[in-house]
Parts: structure tokens; sequence; C-alpha cells
């Protein structure tokens, strides 16, 4: 009987093995390609690869009127032409997506000489964390998991991810902003990110005619949902990040957190002080975290003034050229000192 059993087994091994071979011969790089493109550009771009760039739409967006269309990761490859910086790029993409990127670099045939990773503020809030978004950010990242492929295929097609319903998603952003505390080291008269927008909604902001101003009142009301929060390390992004500091960590890999600009300038104009202080407590909590070992933040906070956003009656990381250029900037001072024989003045 324990015969039979062992027999079974291995065939079934002997099975699972076999068309697991047919599969990744024949179909896993269409799927690849169809299914997870950043993993199939990771694994066709990085033998000539010396430093990757994981970011989101901060990245890439430009309007039509900029005269420079050029995204952050290449204005940064300017200051450093001799080498090879390959953008791995997905809109509304977090640490979440990205430490599954990195599953897929192959350290034995070229190992990074550095990671850039987006570190975007709002990605640490209810409404990002709990996104419509995230099912498709889910599903592409099925086939980093380390299961034979044929394995990582059925369960993409069995929907075998984070698949929650819309609902679903939208009640818990509406938990969070109704039951999670908000701190000050002072007394505020909100208590929760629902207390402050019905607040704000209810007091509004008014012209200089004393007529009630809705458009700037509603803008005020998305940065409230946007920045306040506090994060804490029970947030799912620090684990998130954690794991990848860990990773390059273990893998000596120099590893650059950038820290995205936020419109600091308006969210003090529209709601005020007490918001600007929440994301520059948030700021300063990421820093001293990853501030250490073979990790550096390039704090790009407070550096683009308002009017380089895109974006003006929204919360984005979306620049004009101005903007991005000077992210790029700060990226390329810190990389410098890793890479100083290869820096060149572009700018």
């Amino acid at each position: 009987m324990v015969k039979k059993i062992v027999i079974r087994m291995v065939l079934l091994v002997f099975i699972i093995t076999t068309l697991n071979f047919i599969y990744n011969s024949v179909f896993y790089e269409k799927d690849l390609k169809e299914h997870s493109k950043e993993q199939y550009d990771i694994k066709r771009l990085q033998p000539k690869t010396d430093i990757f760039y994981f970011g989101e739409s901060s990245n890439i967006t430009y309007t039509d009127s900029d005269s420079i269309k050029t995204s952050i990761a290449d204005i940064m490859n300017f200051f450093f032409p001799s080498l090879q910086v390959t953008m791995i790029n997905k809109s509304a993409s977090h640490a979440g997506i990205f430490k599954h990127w990195l599953n897929c670099i192959n350290l034995k045939e070229n190992k990074p000489k550095a990671l850039v990773v987006t570190l975007n503020l709002r990605s640490f809030d209810a409404a990002w964390i709990h996104s419509k978004l995230e099912t498709p950010l889910q599903q592409s990242v099925v086939f980093t998991r380390h299961l034979p492929n044929l394995i990582n295929r059925f369960a993409l097609s069995l929907q075998a991810f984070d698949n929650k319903t819309d609902r679903q998603r939208d009640k818990a952003i509406l938990k969070d902003w109704e039951k999670t505390k908000l701190r000050f080291p002072y007394n505020f008269k909100y208590n929760t990110v629902r207390q402050w927008d019905d607040g704000m909604a209810r007091e509004g902001l008014y012209k200089a005619d004393c007529s009630r101003d809705s458009s700037k009142t509603a803008l005020a009301c998305h940065y409230i949902k946007s920045y306040a929060f506090n994060i804490t390390e029970n947030n799912p992004r620090i684990k998130d990040f954690d794991a990848i500091a860990d990773w390059c960590q273990k893998n000596q890999v120099k590893l650059y957190l950038n820290l995205l600009a936020e419109n600091v300038e308006y969210a003090d104009s529209l709601v005020g002080k007490e918001l600007v202080f929440l994301m520059r407590q948030n700021r300063d909590f990421l820093v001293k975290r990853y501030s250490k070992n073979n990790c550096e933040v390039v704090d790009n906070l407070e550096w683009v003034p308002g009017r380089y956003y895109i974006d003006q009656n929204w919360t984005t990381e979306h620049y004009n050229y101005k903007g991005r250029m000077i992210i790029a900037k700060n990226l390329s001072e810190s990389l410098k000192k890793q890479f100083k024989n290869k820096y060149i003045k572009a700018y």
C-alpha cells in the first residue's frame, strides 16, 4: 500500500514537472508579456542594467506644454551617461508591488549596483492601500511567486490573489477614515479623517466677495483625505519597505528611496498647519527609519513649488518638467556619492 502511494506521488511529480517544462518552453514568455510586462522587462533588461528605477505615474507623467517630456529616471540618467539606468514602471504601483519585482532579479546573472525605489507618501493612506486598482496590480505579480510557473498560471486563471470587490475596498477605506484616530502633540478639534473632512465641507472656504468657493472647498477635502494620517510600524507599506530594505542589505545592493515631493504649499493654504504637521511628521518617520545601513532616503517632500504640479485641482505627484528636473537633480546628488567617477554636471 505504502509502495503504491509512493509510486503515485512520484508519478504525479513527474507529470507536473513535465507539464511545467512544456509550459515554460512554449507558453510562459507569451503569458509573461501579457500579464506581467514588468517582470518580463526585468528579466530581459537586467544583463545590461547598472541601476534599476522602480516607479509609478509620477515618474513618467508630463504635460503637452513641457519642453522636455523626459521621465525622472531618464533625466537622472543624464547625470550618469555611462551607466545603464533601467526604468520599471507601472501606474499606481507601491512598495507592496515593488518588493515582488525584486524576486525577478537574478543576482547570479548581473547584480545591479543600485536600486532607486519611489517612496510616495500618499501610498500609506487608506485610499491607496484599499484602492480599486489593487486587484489588477496584484494580478500582475502572480508570476513572481516562488512556485513552478505552471502553478502560478493556474493561480492566475483562478484569480487566486487579492481580488476583493470594489464594494469591499470602499468599505475598508471608509472604516479607516471613521475609526483611525489622528494623533497630534496638542489638542485638535477633529479626531478622525471623517470628522475633519465633514468639518471642512461644512465650514467651507470663501472667496474675496464672501461667497462660498465650492471648488477650493472640495480640493481642501481631497487634501485632508490624502494626507491626514500617522504612519506607524503597523502600516502595511512599512512592512513592504522593510522587506525591500532587508533584500538590499542582504544582497549588498545600494538602496535609494526617492521620497516624492508633495504640494505642501497648497496643503497649507487650503487646510492649514495641522495637515502640514502630519505630512512633515510622516516624512521624518520615514527618513529616520530608513536612513541607515546601505539605504538613503532622498527627501524631496518640500522641494517642488505648487505651480510646478500638473494637477492643480487634485492631489497627485505629477510634475511639469521643472518639477521632474528638481527631483532628478536631487537624486543625482545622492547617487554621486556612490558613482562619483561616473557623474557629469548635465544641468
